[in-house]
């Protein structure tokens, strides 16, 4: 999937296990600097997609900036 489209909420549920943690880091502008395999799978990109992006690329359209 690339950047330019993005990711069309479902309104599915993604679980995750119980020690799985969902980890992401910026830098102070906000740009995705790491993710972990469970930020990248429920995120639905690749490490290579999101590294460098703005973080809000994951935001889901209903919430406010």
């Amino acid at each position: 999937m690339s950047i330019s489209q993005r990711p069309i909420p479902t309104g599915r549920e993604i679980l995750w296990g119980e020690e799985e943690i969902i980890v992401s880091k910026t830098d102070l502008k906000g740009i995705i600097l790491y993710a972990n395999q469970t930020f990248l799978r429920i995120a639905r990109y690749t490490e290579s997609e999101l590294l460098g992006q703005p973080h809000n690329i994951i935001r889901h359209p209903d919430m406010p900036r």
